[in-house]
């Protein structure tokens, strides 16, 4: 897989590009987000398997999205069902869902270490020290968990950035995509680190008004991290061999 080096500035650039191909059909954008999230919400709240549910179809829906900037890329127009047009797909639908799978699987994974490392120190000081060692040993596994916990959710995301449109193009399987969104992270973490950080800020101030500005936003970085993807994986390799699917 050809993995591109860009430069740092990139990642302003990636956000003022998606920010252009966001006001070329802004009411749509916006309708296609509210759309994303009505569905988020309305599985979300289904008893016991509703959170279960949105993790695995996440990176199908994502990539619905996706496929969206994509054809503001190549300047077409779109409708908003096409957040459903990865389930047309058997193929890529499978591996968009082995994906979901594993994020799943390493977040529960995660908050396991987490509990392990809290509930493992306030047992250890309780039995030394009474209820008061208790509540020390809680304070203690936290600050030992939380950096590690943090850590392992940096590598996840940055598994899975340029997983989903690798995925949705048939260029890659599951895991082979997450190690070449990792390595790709890895190579151009500076433009990444900068983009990460202008997206926070305008995450803070999206909350102002009553979170209304993630529908203009959440458009913007979709249309950003499409952009990304196409600069940093800019050629499809010959494939030798079928896509690897899961059936």
């Amino acid at each position: 897989m050809d993995i591109q080096r860009v430069e740092t500035g990139q990642g302003i650039v990636w956000i003022q590009t998606g920010w252009t191909r966001f006001m070329r059909l802004p009411g749509l954008w916006i309708l296609l987000m509210l759309a994303f999230l009505a569905i988020i919400v309305v599985l979300s709240m289904l008893p016991w398997v509703g959170s279960l549910i949105v993790a695995l179809i996440g990176p199908v829906l994502g990539a619905g999205a996706l496929e969206a900037a994509k054809r503001a890329a190549q300047g077409e127009d779109f409708a908003v069902g096409i957040l459903f047009e990865p389930f047309s797909r058997n193929a890529v639908l499978n591996n968009l869902l082995v994906l979901g799978a594993v994020s799943l699987a390493v977040n529960v994974l995660i908050m396991g270490i987490g509990a392990v490392f809290i509930g493992g120190s306030m047992l250890g000081m309780g039995m030394m020290h009474g209820d008061g060692g208790a509540f020390v040993g809680m304070g203690l596994g936290a600050m030992l968990s939380i950096p590690l916990m943090m850590t392992l959710h940096a590598l996840l995301s940055a598994a899975l950035f340029f997983a989903v449109p690798l995925v949705m193009e048939g260029r890659q399987a599951p895991l082979d995509a997450m190690q070449s969104s990792l390595k790709a992270c890895w190579i151009n973490w500076a433009a990444l680190l900068l983009f990460g950080l202008i997206m926070t800020i305008l995450g803070v101030l999206a909350m102002i008004p009553m979170g209304l500005g993630f529908l203009v936003l959440g458009p913007v970085v979709t249309c950003a991290i499409w952009t990304a993807y196409a600069e940093i994986f800019p050629v499809p390799p010959v494939l030798a061999e079928p896509l690897a699917t899961v059936s």
